[in-house]
This record gives structure tokens, sequence and C-alpha cells, in this order.
């Protein structure tokens, strides 16, 4: 059955690089239908990769090494009005939100953003009481 599956979905690999391209196109949508459609795009692609993560690796796969910077995605250190921004959002969303599965995981990111809010004030100089 594995044999199957892997003939049929795409590995997570090149799913993790659909869903990268999915995320960028939502933060940046041309308009409001647009981007629940996208949101819909990249529901299946995570549900696909979801299934494609538990596969074995495949040959062509293994020891790639890390991949050379596309240009895909940002890498500049988020200013600490922005961090602040993305926890309200998360917190709305764990607020509104009633799946438990989703709260723990937005829960998470909530923490991990608060750590990096934490750091860019350190790193700013400012100074936390």
């Amino acid at each position: 059955m594995n044999t199957q599956i892997s003939e049929i979905l795409p590995d997570s690999w090149t799913l993790t690089d659909r869903c990268r391209l999915l995320a960028n196109a939502l933060v940046n949508p041309q308009n409001d239908d647009a981007q629940d459609k996208l949101c819909l795009m990249l529901q299946t692609q995570l549900m696909n990769l979801e299934i494609a993560l538990r596969q074995p690796v495949p040959e062509h796969r293994q020891n790639m090494g890390i991949p050379l910077d596309d240009g895909l995605f940002d890498y500049t250190e988020a200013e600490p009005e922005e961090l602040c921004d993305q926890c309200s959002a998360l917190n709305f969303a764990l607020l509104t939100l009633h799946d438990k599965r989703i709260k723990e995981i937005l829960a998470f990111v909530l923490c991990e953003r608060f750590e990096m809010l934490r750091c860019s004030l350190y790193a700013s100089g400012e100074v936390i009481q």
C-alpha cells in the first residue's frame, strides 16, 4: 500500500514547496476572494503533506543538504511592533476557534512569537521588566 500512496502523492519536499508558495501568495492576495481560495488550496496540500510525512524518505531525497535561499521568504527579523501584531492575531484566533487541536498548535506558535518578541526587545536595547 505504501508504494501505491507514494505513486499517487508527491513527496513531502514537493508538498512543502507547494505550501510555501501558497502561504506566500496568501499573505499577498490580490482580493479577498483569493485569500479564501488560497486557504482551501493550502488545506488540501497540508492534508497531503501529513500523509507524505508518514512515508519513507524517497531515495532521491536522501542526503540533500540544506537548500539554497530561493528568495521566497524575507529572513529579516521582525520588528517588535510586527511581532506584537502577530501575537494579537494568534490570540484572537485562540479566542474564536473551537477545534482543540488547532488551538493547541496556535498556542505553541503564540509562545514562539512571544519568545521572538522578547529576544527582539533585548536585541533592540529595550528593557524588559
